[in-house]
């Protein structure tokens, strides 16, 4: 489908700002009219807020954040077209002097009815779940490495040392 045949396609326009407890979301039309207000929906209910809430025909876009994956996971099924909005990208274009939750929404609602959302790609399910793997053996490795820090600290402190057989394992 090529972008045009895309645009007309598209008979809602919806934003989605992602927080910890919450999911703050809003919709306009193409006349930058709200056809879903600006509402809170918390996190353990917006599976279900989606699949009711949600339909072909729609465009999403999604603020980066921690658990973006998981939101574009339930939404992007559901809709013609789901963007992950680079949340730095976003600040820059916008430089909002007021913060707030619905003014994000406007912003992000704006920016995808012009069709100049700043993208971040979107990895398959597979490289997403390697990324984590690899993000996690990296906390891991800094956790064991401060430990280690801090006893060799700890040690050097009160002038111990280790015994002979386990001073290097």
């Amino acid at each position: 489908m090529n972008p045009s045949e895309n645009a007309r396609a598209i008979q809602r326009y919806l934003a989605l700002d992602i927080h910890k407890e919450y999911v703050m979301a809003g919709g306009m039309n193409a006349a930058q009219e709200w056809v879903i207000r600006p509402r809170k929906v918390e996190m353990t209910r917006f599976r279900a807020w989606a699949e009711n809430n949600l339909q072909a025909g729609d465009a999403v876009v999604i603020e980066t954040t921690t658990n973006v994956w998981d939101i574009y996971d339930i939404v992007a099924p559901l809709v013609t077209r789901a963007v992950v909005a680079h949340a730095g990208a976003v600040r820059q274009i916008a430089e909002a002097r007021v913060k707030t939750d619905t003014e994000d929404i406007k912003r992000l609602l704006r920016l995808l009815i012009a069709d100049i959302v700043p993208e971040v790609w979107v990895p398959p399910a597979h490289v997403r779940e390697l990324r984590g793997l690899i993000s996690y053996r990296q906390r891991l490795v800094k956790t064991g490495t401060m430990i280690r820090n801090r006893l060799h600290s700890l040690l050097h402190r009160h002038n111990l040392s280790l015994p002979e057989r386990n001073r290097h394992g």
